[in-house]
């Protein structure tokens, strides 16, 4: 018992140091998506869907010029990619 509370207060940390130091720009969150990606995580479908639509919308708005609504977009993506992560090891851990 301890052991997993232990576990789950390192992946609460380590969850929130992510936040604190992620990418900055879209560009780097980009990368970041598809490095992500490439690990090919376990994810349900709605993640799955969810993911694409919103890289493509940030895709868009970055080729528009709107580092803004882009960010915002990729860093939808990000947090589905990071849930996915974090559910990924914590299953492993088990």
């Amino acid at each position: 018992m301890t052991s997993k509370l232990a576990r789950a207060a390192a992946l609460v940390l380590a969850l929130s140091l992510t936040a604190c130091l992620g990418p900055g720009t879209p560009e780097e969150q980009l990368k970041s998506i598809e490095e992500l990606q490439a690990k090919n995580l376990p994810m349900t479908e709605e993640q799955k869907s969810g993911l694409a639509e919103h890289v493509e919308k940030g895709r868009e708005a970055l080729a528009a010029g709107n580092k803004d609504g882009a960010g915002k977009e990729f860093e939808a993506a990000l947090t589905i990619l990071n849930a996915a992560a974090d559910a990924a090891l914590y299953n492993k851990a088990d």
